[in-house]
């Protein structure tokens, strides 16, 4: 029995575990940016998708961060601070600290508001776009102490970027300019780093968010309030248009065939006569693919639910996810998208999907919590996990998976 007990033992300690007969850890790490508070609310992502407070959080910072990235070569993670005045740099540590600034004259000052950030797949440069002076900053990354070096001037674009998103395999980098209803593309320079403005698409109305598929193939565009008919239902209800465009080498956007496409309106109750009363997701405000590019999910703010799709493996075309619905004493219940973000979720703010693909995760700002989700890889459907929901602090704008 002593034998036993001791064999049982050191498989404990040799798994990645939540405590020995506990939920398995698959290694990941989910890092929640707040706005206010301690810095980065950190969590152990379960095999079944769930969240653990990690040992580690919090991870408190000298400033308020947002867009939180991650290194690919996983040795250093930088964020802008929320005003946007710096970059700020941090080593990781084997357990996923960022206690050690890469720089002790950290941060890199910024003028224009930084308001996004990415890093080249390469780990050799970091780009900042700079909202309030319509520049492009480049930084070339010293190999050995994850040190930055701004590379030339920021570089003028004319357009207030809010969100920079990079190709696979960091060729191109894509921007959104919302106050100019654009989309911007730029091609990269390997060796120098430099970016060149290969093309600029108006779009939409009001456009939120882009989300590059995770093969980067296609690029989707939210719209906050453009709408379009949606009559998937044989009802014409007016819903956020979601424009898609296939991507190319050269930097180019194609937009696609059936673009803009339409979320689907959720039956939400009969009125006396019987005859179904429809409302429409409002304020689509983010979005993420699966990392296999099957499924599109959209987070809308204003309606309080997930719209979820499926992607055309050829075309890139979207469909939404369908389902059969259950009347229960009044209450309307459907297994077809878009899907309840649960109790206590107001405001849902940004959404993301597991590395595994089997859960979906979306801040609330207002609540200061992650509501998690479980997705059935088969159908694209979502489903509240137990617990429903885990608890950041100071305002979650971001997550960060690494």
């Amino acid at each position: 029995m002593k034998r036993l007990i001791g064999y049982t033992a050191a498989l404990c300690l040799l798994a990645l575990t939540v405590g020995c007969g506990g939920v398995t850890s698959t290694g990941t790490l989910a890092y929640i940016s707040n706005s206010t508070g301690t810095g980065f609310t950190v969590f152990k992502v379960n095999t079944d998708g769930t969240l653990t407070k990690s040992s580690i959080s919090p991870q408190n910072t000298p400033a308020s961060p947002k867009v939180l990235q991650f290194a690919a070569n996983g040795k250093w993670a930088y964020f802008l601070d929320e005003g946007g005045t710096g970059v700020f740099g941090y080593k990781r540590s084997g357990s996923g600290e960022l206690n050690t600034p890469v720089d002790l004259n950290l941060p890199y000052p910024l003028s224009g508001r930084g308001s996004a950030l990415v890093i080249s797949p390469s780990s050799n440069f970091v780009y900042v776009a700079l909202q309030d002076t319509k520049r492009l900053v480049t930084y070339s990354i010293d190999a050995a102490t994850g040190q930055l070096s701004a590379v030339g001037s920021p570089a003028l674009i004319n357009y207030s970027i809010t969100q920079l998103v990079m190709a696979p395999g960091g060729a191109v980098l894509y921007g959104l300019a919302p106050d100019q209803q654009a989309v911007l593309s730029f091609t990269l320079n390997s060796s120098s780093g430099i970016a060149t403005l290969a093309s600029t698409l108006p779009v939409g109305t009001n456009p939120s968010y882009i989300v590059l598929s995770a093969n980067g193939s296609y690029l989707y565009v939210l719209d906050h309030t453009a709408t379009g008919t949606n009559n998937n239902i044989g009802v014409d209800i007016a819903s956020p248009s979601i424009f898609g465009y296939n991507t190319s080498g050269s930097g180019v956007l194609q937009q696609m065939a059936g673009s803009p496409f339409n979320e689907n309106p959720a039956h939400t109750s009969d009125d006396p006569t019987g005859a179904k009363i429809y409302t429409a997701p409002s304020n689509p405000v983010s979005g993420a693919t699966s990392t296999d590019t099957r499924y599109l999910f959209v987070a809308n703010q204003a309606s309080h639910n997930i719209s979820s799709f499926k992607i055309n493996s050829t075309t890139g075309e979207l469909s939404e996810v369908t389902g059969t619905e259950q009347d229960v004493k009044g209450v309307i219940t459907s297994t077809g998208s878009p899907f309840d973000c649960g109790t206590g979720c107001s405001t849902p703010s940004f959404l993301t999907v597991s590395s595994a693909n089997n859960a979906l995760y979306l801040l609330d700002t207002s609540a200061n919590k992650v509501f998690q989700f479980k997705i059935d890889q088969g159908t694209g459907r979502v489903r509240a996990l137990n617990p429903a929901s885990v608890s950041a602090e100071g305002n979650p704008t971001w997550v960060t998976m690494r």
